[in-house]
C-alpha cells in the first residue's frame, strides 16, 4: 500500500488527478478507512467552483483520523467557501489547537468571528496578525472596523443621541455600488433621517480624491442612536454588530445565489434587493420570502443640456459630429460580455458610417493588456478588423458623478449586452437623460423597461462561464443585436424610443428612498 500511495502522491503533485484518484480508490477498496487516501481523493475529485463536492470525503477522513490536521483545514476552508461558517469554525479551532502559530488559519477564523459580531474574540487574534506581513493591511482595516463597531454599539445605548441609521458601504470610489450608497444616503438625510455613514473598509481601494466627493459624506461620521445597520454590500462581507438588526441591500446577476451568499443571507434579519429577478434568486436559493424586500434604485433628473466630452477619432473628427453615438459603461468583467458587444459592433457596422461606439471601461489592474485580448478574440470571431467597422472610442480611468453625467450627455443611445444585471445604474441614468435604450430582455431590465420605452434584445438562460460557472445567467441573441445595431448605424431605423418620463416618474431617487424608509420602518430598523 505504501508504494501505491507514494506513486499516487507523485501523480497528484504533477496534476495528473484522474490517475492519482484511481490509485487512491484502489487503496480504499482494501482499506476503506485510510484517512490520507480519503483526504487526498476528495481533493483530487473536487469540481472547480463546487467546494461541496469535497465535503463527504473530507468528513470521512477526519472521522477516520481525528488528528489529521490538513484534512480539518481543507474541510474548514470548503465549509467557509459555502458559507457554512459554524461548522468551519469547529475545524479551524481543531487545527489551531495543534498548530497555535498557524497565522493563516487564525486569519480565516478571525473572518468568521467578524462575520458573526464576536469582536472581543477577534481583536486579540488580529493583534497577533499585525506582525504577519502577508495580511498586515487587511489586519489594520479589520482593527479599524472593530473600533467603529464599538462606537456604534456605545451610541446605540446613548439616550442623548438622535435616533438614526448606521449605513455601511463603500462610498468613496467610482463604482456603481459607491454611487448607489451616495444617492441613497443623500436622500435619507434630505428626508430627515440622521445617518452615521461608515466605509466598508474591507480591502484597500482606489478612491476618488476628497475634493471629488460631496462634503456632505465626510460630515456623516458622527454616531447616532441606531436600531440597525444597513449594509450595502454582498452577504459574505456583512459583519454583524451585536445588539443591532442586520439589514443588507444587495443584488444578484444570476438566476440563483451561490451557496456562500445564500447561507450568509440566512444569518441576516432582512435583505433588500432592487428587482424581482434578484428577489426570485434569493427565494429560489432557500431564503424565506418574508425576509426579502424590493426597493428599486433610482435615477437623477438632469434639467440642463450637458456639453459632449472632447473626444476625437484618429482623423480628428469630434464625437459630436457623429449623428449616432452609442454608449456602454462597464466594469471589465466577463458578466458584462464586452467580447459579445464588440463582436456585434464589428459585424453590424462598416467604416464610413456616421455612427460611433463609446466604451467606458473600469476596474482592472491590467486593463490595456487584458482588453486587447478581448478585442483580438472579437476580431477573430467576427472575421473583421476594427478599422473595417465604425469607430470605437475607449475611455478609462475614474470619473466623478458629474463627469459621468457629462458622459451620458455625449451619447444618443445606451446599449448593453450583459449576461445579467441586479439593476444597471448606467442604463437607467442614460434613459432618464433621454438616450434611446438597447437592452437584453432579462433580469433587472424587465422591471423598468418594456418595448414601449426601449429596444429589447431577446435572451435565453444559459450556463455561466468562469467564476459564474456553477450558476446560470442570460445570453443575449447576437443575431438580433446585429440587426438592431446595423439598422441604427445605417440610418434605416430612425425611431427613437424614450424611457425618460417613465423612469423619472417611477424611479426617482427621492421616490426610491421613500420606499427604503418604508421598508426599514416596517422592519423596526428606524
Amino acid at each position: 500500500m505504501a508504494n501505491i500511495l507514494e506513486i499516487a502522491l507523485q501523480l497528484h503533485k504533477a496534476r495528473r488527478l484522474d490517475e492519482a484518484a484511481a490509485l487512491y480508490r484502489r487503496i480504499l477498496i482494501e482499506h476503506p478507512d485510510q484517512a490520507d487516501c480519503l483526504h487526498l481523493l476528495a481533493l483530487a475529485e473536487q469540481k472547480p467552483g463546487r467546494p461541496q463536492t469535497k465535503l463527504p470525503g473530507l468528513r470521512r477522513a477526519v472521522h477516520s483520523q481525528p488528528g489529521l490536521l490538513p484534512a480539518h483545514n481543507n474541510l474548514a476552508q470548503s465549509l467557509q467557501e459555502l458559507g457554512l461558517i459554524d461548522e468551519a469554525e469547529v475545524h479551524y479551532r481543531k487545527v489551531l489547537a495543534g498548530e497555535p502559530d498557524n497565522l493563516a488559519i487564525a486569519a480565516r477564523l478571525c473572518q468568521i468571528l467578524m462575520n458573526t459580531g464576536r469582536i472581543d474574540e477577534a481583536e486579540p487574534i488580529l493583534q497577533r496578525l499585525r506582525d504577519w506581513q502577508e495580511g498586515r493591511e487587511r489586519t489594520e482595516l479589520a482593527l479599524e472596523r472593530i473600533a467603529i463597531q464599538r462606537r456604534i454599539q456605545a451610541a446605540a445605548a446613548d439616550p442623548t443621541l438622535p435616533r438614526g441609521l448606521v449605513v455601511r458601504g463603500v462610498f468613496r470610489d467610482n463604482s456603481g455600488y459607491a454611487y448607489k450608497v451616495r444617492q441613497f444616503v443623500r436622500h435619507l438625510v434630505a428626508a430627515g433621517v440622521p445617518v452615521h455613514l461608515v466605509d466598508l473598509l474591507y480591502q484597500p481601494m482606489e478612491n476618488l480624491a476628497d475634493h471629488q466627493i460631496d462634503p456632505l459624506f465626510h460630515s456623516l461620521n458622527r454616531p447616532v442612536r441606531a436600531k440597525a445597520v444597513l449594509n450595502f454590500t454582498t452577504p459574505p462581507v456583512v459583519e454583524v454588530v451585536e445588539g443591532l438588526k442586520t439589514v443588507i441591500y444587495s443584488v444578484i446577476e444570476t438566476t440563483r445565489l451561490p451557496s456562500l451568499w445564500a447561507n450568509h443571507s440566512l444569518r441576516h434579519d432582512a435583505t433588500i434587493v432592487a428587482t424581482t429577478s434578484s428577489r426570485d434568486a434569493w427565494t429560489a436559493s432557500g431564503c424565506p420570502a418574508e425576509r426579502i424586500h424590493i426597493c428599486p434604485e433610482g435615477v437623477e433628473e438632469v434639467t440642463s443640456d450637458l456639453p459632449p466630452l472632447d473626444l476625437r477619432d484618429d482623423n480628428g473628427r469630434h464625437i459630436s459630429d457623429y449623428p449616432v453615438r452609442i454608449l456602454n459603461v462597464s466594469d471589465f468583467a466577463i458578466r458584462k460580455n464586452l467580447e459579445g458587444l464588440l463582436r456585434v459592433w464589428l459585424r453590424a457596422t462598416s467604416a464610413g458610417q456616421d455612427a460611433a461606439l463609446i466604451l467606458k471601461i473600469g476596474k482592472s489592474a491590467n486593463l490595456d493588456g487584458e482588453f486587447q485580448h478581448v478585442v483580438a478574440r472579437a476580431i477573430q470571431e467576427a472575421g473583421k478588423p476594427v478599422n473595417a467597422a465604425a469607430p470605437i472610442f475607449i475611455i478609462t480611468g475614474r470619473m466623478t458623478d458629474a463627469e459621468m453625467l457629462n458622459l451620458y450627455g455625449t451619447a444618443t443611445h445606451y446599449w448593453s449586452m450583459s449576461h445579467g444585471e441586479g439593476w444597471d445604474l448606467p442604463m437607467t441614468q442614460a434613459g432618464a437623460m433621454g438616450l434611446t435604450l438597447l437592452a437584453p430582455n432579462h433580469s433587472a431590465y424587465r422591471d423598468y423597461l418594456s418595448d414601449d420605452v426601449a429596444f429589447l434584445i431577446p435572451s435565453t438562460v444559459t450556463d455561466g462561464k468562469r467564476e459564474y460557472g456553477p450558476q446560470q445567467w442570460w445570453t443575449p441573441d447576437e443575431r438580433a443585436a446585429i440587426d438592431l445595431i446595423g439598422a441604427i448605424a445605417d440610418g434605416s431605423l430612425r425611431e427613437r424610443r424614450s424611457a425618460r418620463k417613465h423612469l423619472l416618474e417611477n424611479f426617482s431617487w427621492e421616490r426610491s428612498t421613500g420606499r427604503l424608509i418604508g421598508i426599514l420602518e416596517g422592519l423596526e430598523a428606524l
